[in-house]
This record gives C-alpha cells, structure tokens and sequence, in this order.
C-alpha cells in the first residue's frame, strides 16, 4: 500500500516500480476535473508512485516552465533520483471525447511504450496519439522530464495522457483501472518484478 505524504500544494504517494502517475492540475477547472482522484486511486490499485496537485491551473500552471522550481516540481524530481524512475505518464482532462496521447511527436517516449499504451487504453476508448495535445509545450512536464542517452536510447520516458470529460465522469472507473494495468505492463517491460 503506497504511502501518502500531504505538502502544501500537492501531494505523493510513495510506492514501487519504475513509473511514475502525475496530475499536475487535480484542482478545476472542469477540464482536469477528477484527473487528481484518478491518479491516486490508480497509484493504490497499481502500488505506484504518484505526485498530484492541489492547486487550480487558473491560479498557477505548475505544468509549465515558469513554475519548474515549484515543490510539486522538486517532489518529482526526488521520486526520480531516489527511486529510479523510468516513465512518466502524465494525466490531464480535457472536454472532447476520448483519449489523447501526447509523446512531443514521438521525443519524449520511445514507439514501443507509447504502442503500448496506446493499444491498451484503445481497447476501452477512441486514442488519438499527438494530435491536439502533443505536449510540445515548453516546460511541460513530458518535455522537462524525458531524458536519452547519447546514442538515442531513453532512460526516461514521459507521456502525457489527456481523459476526455465523459470518460473522467461516466467511465471513471475503468479509467482508473486502465491506468493501474498500464502501469503493471510498463513496468514489466522495463523489467520490474513485483514482490510478494
């Protein structure tokens, strides 16, 4: 059962494995609407780590680069130093129906992690991969977190994953539980094994 630690304008959850949930917009508006709920039920189902914010986008985005020194931010930062993350899916809301997958046209997660996440939300929703919410925004947590080494290969995969409105309030549940699947398959794939 991961731990939950309360900080002034976010909190984490401390559990295992490589991945790490984030929803940096938890608080309104409507858009990100239950993203904060979804991400730690999914991190308790799942035992992963997860760091949500509890502070409205409209009065600081502390998903972008202005705010990177923000303690959400340096609360990620740790999760990754200290625990040897290696993907980050970032959920987010959004109105439109369906699912979103935001990979900065294909730089901040490699096509094999992104063909599974893709596939496995594609069974419960209509995906779109890097269309409207591609992430490239500067400063965004995909595009500050994922990291290559020399030779190309990632040693730390971001995905931003948007939730349409009637999937966060209709299909909650089995949001919640395609996120944890995914974060078991993730893990797997990144040679995780779970134990007892």
């Amino acid at each position: 059962m991961p731990f939950k630690i309360i900080r002034q304008d976010h909190y984490e959850l401390l559990g295992e494995g490589y991945v790490l949930l984030t929803a940096p917009h938890a608080a309104s508006p409507e858009a990100d609407l239950h993203t904060g709920q979804i991400v730690e039920d999914a991190a308790l189902a799942s035992r992963s780590y997860a760091v949500v914010g509890k502070v409205s986008r409209d009065y600081v985005d502390i998903n972008r680069v202005q705010v990177a020194q923000t303690e959400f931010r340096k609360s990620i930062d740790r999760m990754i130093e200290d625990n040897g993350i290696r993907c980050i899916l970032d959920v987010h809301g959004k109105k439109d129906l369906g699912v979103d997958i935001g990979t900065a046209l294909g730089e901040t997660a490699s096509s094999q992690t992104t063909d599974l996440v893709r596939v496995r939300l594609a069974q419960d929703f209509a995906v779109k991969i890097n269309e409207q919410y591609a992430g490239l925004k500067p400063g965004s947590i995909i595009t500050s977190y994922s990291k290559k080494t020399s030779q190309g290969e990632f040693t730390l995969e971001a995905l931003q994953v948007e939730f349409g409105h009637e999937e966060r309030h209709n299909k909650r549940e089995r949001v919640v539980n395609d996120i944890a699947e995914l974060v078991t398959l993730i893990n797997r794939r990144l040679g995780f094994s779970e134990r007892g």
